[in-house]
């Protein structure tokens, strides 16, 4: 009894699966697309599908930086300027705090002079943080 039951459902089941195939492959035209308003998507060959930039924290990334880099290239671009005596950085998250000791032979509208190249040469170099220039005695 148990096997007249067995090959019954096994029967049906058979059935009922070549009936759903049967139904899908009489449809002989799909569903039709409007290409017009369809654009494709080129990606970068980084085997990465363009999605490159989403971490930056990436070490593949063009873009990844160390704490240590950025302030190395900070100190780079400080260097190129002329007064300053010893500078001193620190990065927190978004904003990195520079402390510039200009040189005592400078007078303040120099001082002034220095502190606003050190912005604008930083703020250039540096767009992800946002710089804050301290000239202290």
């Amino acid at each position: 009894m148990f096997k007249g039951m067995l090959k019954f459902a096994g029967a049906i089941m058979l059935i009922i699966s070549l009936i759903g195939c049967g139904i899908n492959s009489g449809n002989k035209n799909p569903p039709q697309t409007n290409d017009a308003n369809y654009k494709a998507q080129h990606y970068k060959q980084d085997g990465y599908l363009g999605i490159t930039s989403v971490n930056p924290n990436d070490p593949l990334n063009p873009t990844y930086h160390h704490y240590e880099d950025d302030s190395n290239l900070m100190k780079a671009v400080l260097s190129q300027l002329q007064g300053i005596e010893k500078t001193n950085i620190s990065i927190n998250g978004p904003t990195a705090k520079v402390k510039i000791k200009p040189r005592p032979s400078l007078t303040p509208a120099q001082v002034e002079e220095l502190r606003s190249q050190a912005q604008m040469a930083l703020n250039t170099n540096m767009p992800r943080y946002n710089v804050i220039v301290k000239m202290v005695p």
